[in-house]
């Protein structure tokens, strides 16, 4: 499985896909990122509401590349 990361510019949420294991269930943080585990307690994927807020500057970058993908 290949790490892959996304970026919605519409809704402004980057996405970051670390495993092909079946999702179970989202932690919400409170500073707006999701974190996707499956049933074993795996992370498999991390959502960062926001985005354009947390990555400004030089590491706006992120978003640039995520969008590429």
């Amino acid at each position: 499985m290949k790490k892959a990361t996304w970026y919605d510019r519409e809704e402004d949420i980057l996405g970051i896909q670390l495993s092909d294991d079946k999702y179970w269930k989202t932690v919400e943080l409170p500073n707006g990122v999701k974190i996707d585990v499956s049933e074993k307690g795996a992370i498999v994927g991390i959502e960062i509401a926001n985005a354009k807020k947390v990555f400004s500057g030089k590491t706006q970058k992120v978003l640039e590349q995520a969008s590429l993908q």
